[in-house]
């Protein structure tokens, strides 16, 4: 059904009351629109507040920047004036004792700048009272010790040499009055210069305070201009929220079917523009919504219809055949045993062909049987302890003759002694399926191997043929219904394509899981199917020290499970996920661990343990490929005497570290 397109023109308005509300241009805008102009009309008002106080922070920052100007070149000022009064005091020693007349040059200099500089300062600080009396004051002294000392020794020395300032003279008298007038004028200078400075440090500090002020100040601006703002989005809010309620019980009166309740009031209503099309468009959905919900449920009812009648057809038409072929396969059966006198050999290969086809058909409809009653959930499951080896052996027994005709050995593998919880029947049913076709694509005069292995708390039965393998296009459906890979070729092999799916789903329904790969080596494929082990009866085995074993490798796994049984229970995990579950199951004596994991690896996996309060006590060795640094095992929580290499240290060194850590040593 094509939907409703939403309308882009606004609804023609009401009459009477409601056109006069409709009139009103602001729910005529968009909501983006409203907000837009909410927004310009904040902004030119917070721009116009805003501009206003930056010009008169700016003028006040002008004024401060000058006084500031003043205050820098006076700072600069009084300190050349504290070098001018150095170059007088030492001038004017120099020439009383060398009478060097560039002494006397360097002390006018020194004078005039002396001059200059509080002149500046003077100019500057014109309006400062305190500072211009303590500078009035520091050049009296300048012009005092200028006329009474410095140029009276000047023309003494000239006149009467050096000796006119021996000790207890006049001219020494002089010379120690002008160091008490060199002291004084340094410490009204001292006086003069800290006073500038306390005036920077006032400025400064008002700079600081001011800076402040208009910072808070342009925060209230701002403040002010967001709190309009939000009061005038309120103001929409609430509008939107009316309307937004009334979707809400709308879309409520759509769930609960009550379709006629869906409705949205009139655009006039609503407080912008999206939400009167919103309105529009609501009505036009809870129609459409209504219509498709008929039309699905009458689409629901004819689907359950077929496949009751399907069902019914599938499961009337198998039990109704299964009667006349089993009748059929009997009286075959009894005329090839000679029942019926002696045949010829044509007549007897005839009759067997016969028999074969009957049986075919027979296994098509258990199998169309199973799936049926598996798609129902009517397949009942038995819980049984039951042992392995003896389900394994009824397998390969009643496929025995099967796969003689194929010309197939069957191989029994070494097989634990242990137990399953399950329904030994459909265990069986399972493994014939997986046997049988393993048979079906092994060729002439080869194997089919059957194995088991232990992993944690689940076995492994693997079943190995030597036929072409698995392709890459069907690895992905091989476990589908009526799929069956190799085209012709495995159709003259027999089958219905149903014997997998069967598997899987009885394994599936033991808490089990069925796959295929690949052999390491050789050809063919390899299906497995992993089965949870019964719990283990409460025996002498229960109290021996358990060894948790972490190795990928199959093979390897098989070698240190053999090492370690003789001292004490082995346990091997192909990963770190699963070790870390057995560790939660069971306590542990000792982890050994393979570094090339997949996943986490070994190291890895060893530094996750030492910092989990549970675990971080169980010793961990290490037996890898890969040789190790110092500083890496440390950090692994290994010590180095625990750290084995593979191609250098032998199984024997390893199992003696084992002994060791299993006896207390």
């Amino acid at each position: 059904m094509t939907e409703a397109p939403i309308p882009d023109e606004t609804p023609e308005p009401p009459t009477g009351a409601a056109k006069l509300q409709a009139a009103w241009w602001w729910r005529r805008l968009p909501l983006t629109s409203q907000l837009a102009a909410i927004g310009v009309l904040v902004a030119f008002a917070w721009f116009l507040t805003a501009r206003l106080a930056a010009d008169v922070s700016q003028a006040e920052a002008r004024a401060r920047a000058e006084r500031m100007d003043r205050l820098h070149l006076a700072e600069v000022a009084a300190v050349r004036m504290l070098a001018s009064l150095s170059t007088m005091a030492a001038s004017h020693r120099g020439f009383i004792i060398n009478a060097d007349e560039s002494e006397a040059m360097r002390y006018e200099a020194a004078r005039r700048a002396f001059d200059s500089d509080a002149t500046i300062i003077a100019e500057q600080l014109d309006a400062d009272l305190t500072i211009t009396r303590r500078l009035q004051r520091l050049r009296v002294s300048v012009a005092l010790y200028d006329d009474e000392v410095a140029r009276v020794n000047f023309a003494v020395r000239r006149r009467d040499g050096y000796a006119a300032f021996a000790p207890g003279t006049a001219g020494s008298r002089r010379v120690d009055r002008g160091i008490d007038f060199i002291d004084s004028m340094r410490t009204d200078h001292a006086r003069v210069l800290r006073e500038v400075r306390e005036r920077l440090t006032q400025l400064e500090a008002e700079i600081e305070t001011e800076a402040a002020r208009y910072e808070w100040e342009g925060f209230l601006i701002r403040a002010a201009a967001v709190a309009i703002f939000m009061l005038a989005l309120t103001l929409i809010m609430r509008l939107l929220s009316r309307s937004l309620t009334q979707v809400v019980r709308a879309a409520e009166a759509l769930d609960a079917g009550r379709y006629d309740a869906a409705r949205l009031p009139n655009y006039h209503k609503a407080p912008n523009l999206e939400m009167a099309r919103l309105g529009l468009t609501f009505d036009r959905l809870a129609q459409s919504i209504a219509t498709r919900e008929r039309q699905l449920q009458d689409d629901i009812e004819k689907l359950k219809e077929l496949e009751r009648l399907k069902a019914d057809f599938v499961s009337t038409v198998s039990h109704e055949l299964r009667t006349p072929l089993t009748s059929m396969r009997g009286a075959l059966g009894l005329l090839l045993g000679g029942a019926g006198g002696e045949l010829s050999p044509k007549g007897r290969e005839l009759l067997r062909i016969a028999l074969t086809n009957t049986d075919r058909l027979i296994r098509l409809i258990n199998d169309i049987l199973d799936i049926e009653k598996m798609d129902a959930g009517h397949v009942q499951i038995r819980h049984d302890r039951v042992a392995l080896r003896p389900l394994l052996e009824t397998t390969l027994n009643g496929l025995d003759g099967f796969s003689r005709d194929a010309g197939v050995h069957l191989r029994l593998e070494q097989i634990p002694d242990l137990e399953l919880i399950g329904d030994s029947d459909r265990l069986i049913q399972v493994f014939t399926n997986l046997v049988s076709n393993a048979v079906k694509f092994t060729p002439r005069d080869e194997a089919v191997e059957v194995s088991a292995q232990v992993e944690g708390e689940s076995v492994r039965v693997c079943v190995r043929d030597h036929g072409p393998g698995i392709p890459k296009e069907f690895a992905s459906r091989i476990f589908g219904r009526f799929q069956q890979a190799g085209g012709a070729e495995s159709r003259r092999s027999g089958g219905t394509g149903l014997g997998l799916s069967i598997a899987k789903g009885i394994t599936e329904l033991h808490g089990g899981r069925i796959g295929f790969e690949a052999p390491a080596e050789g050809s063919g494929s390899v299906f497995y199917v992993v089965l949870p082990l019964a719990p283990a009866a409460a025996t002498s085995e229960d109290e021996r020290p358990r060894v948790l074993i972490v190795e990928d490798d199959e093979s390897m796994r098989t070698v240190m499970c053999a090492l370690v049984e003789p001292y004490a229970h082995a346990v091997a995990v192909p990963d770190a996920l699963t070790a870390t579950r057995m560790l939660g199951r069971h306590p542990y004596r000792l982890i050994i661990v393979d570094h090339g994991l997949p996943g986490m690896d070994g190291i890895a996996f060893a530094r996750r343990l030492r910092v989990d309060p549970r675990f971080k006590a169980i010793p961990i060795l290490l037996y890898s490929a890969t040789e190790f640094t110092q500083a890496t095992l440390k950090d692994a929580g290994i010590r180095i005497g625990d750290a084995f290499v593979k191609t250098r240290d032998s199984e024997q060194s390893l199992l003696e570290r084992i002994r060791r850590e299993l006896q207390g040593g």
